[in-house]
């Protein structure tokens, strides 16, 4: 049979162990991409809760020594919670550049986002019905960061059930443990509690989700 009938040989088929450690970097590639910046997150939210309790607790944590004035100490809490849900969102939108999801994963990541956001809502109303019903001063300035703090931890326990994250578990029972713990310390050492225990909490998630994240990395790149 000449050349211009002879077919071309078919190629050759790839070894299964192969297509298995393909399938598996690729795999841990989207890992990595999804991941990539959440210990970023993490350090953002990590920061803004220590430094901006720390500020809450300076209104009247360290009289007569030193004061911080409530609006100068209230705006700067409120711009350094700003940033890093910017930062978050921003990031957020980031690690799913490139990557599309299914129908069910779209629809599970939309409910997930909203949560958040009715939550935080809620919060704020049902502390307003309990202002409007009588509940002022301190009781005040301990239920609104402490409900906060505390529909965090349950969420971010939601978040280990939802994405199948065994730290987040660990990460949302501490910080429902801390928010019921707080309030004992009574006004204003509550703030600097939170300051310690949540902020640092999320300090060290951030080194050791880093750590994680970079050990994706070298295994999306074929070391180990």
């Amino acid at each position: 049979m000449d050349d211009e009938n002879r077919t071309d040989a078919p190629d050759e088929v790839l070894d299964p162990a192969a297509a298995l450690a393909l399938l598996n970097r690729q795999q841990q590639s989207v890992q990595y991409q999804q991941s990539a910046f959440v210990w970023v997150i993490e350090l953002a939210w990590g920061i803004a809760w220590s430094v901006g309790f720390v500020l809450l607790w300076l209104i009247d944590g360290a009289k007569p020594a030193f004061s911080i004035p409530l609006p100068v100490a209230a705006i700067a809490f409120a711009a350094i919670v700003t940033v890093a849900i910017v930062i978050s969102i921003v990031l957020g939108v980031r690690s799913s550049r490139g990557v599309r999801p299914s129908a069910a994963a779209s629809f599970q990541g939309t409910v997930y986002g909203v949560t958040w956001s009715v939550s935080m809502v809620a919060v704020w109303l049902f502390a307003s019905g309990l202002q409007f019903n009588g509940m002022t001063g301190d009781l005040v300035a301990i239920f609104y960061p402490v409900a906060y703090v505390m529909m965090t931890g349950i969420l971010f326990l939601f978040s280990a059930s939802l994405y199948q994250a065994k730290p987040m578990v660990f990460l949302g029972g501490w910080i429902v443990l801390i928010a019921v713990i707080a309030p004992f310390f009574g006004y204003p050492n509550h703030y600097l509690f939170l300051a310690i225990a949540g902020g640092g909490s999320l300090l060290v998630m951030s080194v050791i989700v880093a750590v994680y994240t970079a050990r994706l990395r070298r295994k999306a790149a074929g070391h180990v």
